[in-house]
C-alpha cells in the first residue's frame, strides 16, 4: 500500500537515504505500530535517476507500506499537475506537450477515453478536460487502466457470481 505524505521529490533526492521521513502514526489497516523495513527505488519523471522511498512494515498484520511524495497517484511517475496540464494543452490546442514524452501522453489520451466512457456514460458531452476533473473530483484515478487497483470506489462486478452445481461429465 502507498501512503502519501508531505515531501519534496527534489529534497528526497538530494538528501537520498538521508532525507527524514515522518513515520506515520499507525497501520492503516489495523492500526497497530509501523516498523521501518528499508527503502525502494522509484522513478519520477522529474529526475534522471532512482530515488530510495522509505518502506515501513506492520507486525500485526504483515502489510508492507512505501512513503510517496503526495501529488502523484500510485503507479506513476508523472506529477498529477503534469498530466493534467498535458490534458488540457492536448483539449485546448490540439498540441501535445514538448516537456513529455508523446507516446506517455498519447497512453493518458486514450486511458482517459476508456475510463471516461466506463465511468461516465458513452454520451457523456463535454471534453476530455471536462472529464478529466469530474473523474478526479469523483475520486477516480483518471487516466489508470485499472478500475480495481488505483480507484477504490468501483464496487462490485456487474455480473452475478452463480455456484455451479456438482455435476459429473461422464
Amino acid at each position: 500500500m502507498i501512503l502519501l505524505v508531505a515531501a519534496d521529490v527534489n529534497e528526497v533526492a538530494r538528501l537520498g537515504k538521508d532525507f527524514p521521513w515522518a513515520k506515520p502514526s499507525g497501520c492503516p489497516r489495523c492500526r497497530q505500530p509501523l516498523w521501518w523495513h528499508g527503502f525502494v527505488p522509484a522513478y519520477f519523471s522529474c529526475l534522471t535517476e532512482a530515488v530510495f522511498l522509505r518502506r515501513l512494515r506492520c507486525s500485526c498484520c504483515r502489510a508492507v507500506h512505501r512513503l510517496k511524495p503526495q501529488g502523484y497517484w500510485p503507479r506513476f511517475r508523472s506529477s498529477e499537475s503534469d498530466i493534467s496540464a498535458s490534458i488540457h494543452q492536448r483539449t485546448t490546442t490540439g498540441r501535445w506537450r514538448r516537456d513529455q514524452p508523446r507516446e506517455r501522453q498519447r497512453q493518458w489520451w486514450r486511458r482517459l477515453k476508456r475510463m471516461t466512457a466506463a465511468v461516465l456514460g458513452i454520451g457523456f458531452a463535454g471534453e476530455a478536460a471536462d472529464a478529466f476533473k469530474a473523474l478526479v473530483s469523483g475520486g477516480w484515478v483518471p487516466v489508470s487502466t485499472s478500475f480495481q487497483c488505483d480507484n477504490p470506489g468501483t464496487g462490485p462486478p456487474p455480473y452475478r457470481s452463480v455456484p455451479l452445481s456438482n455435476c459429473s461429465w461422464e
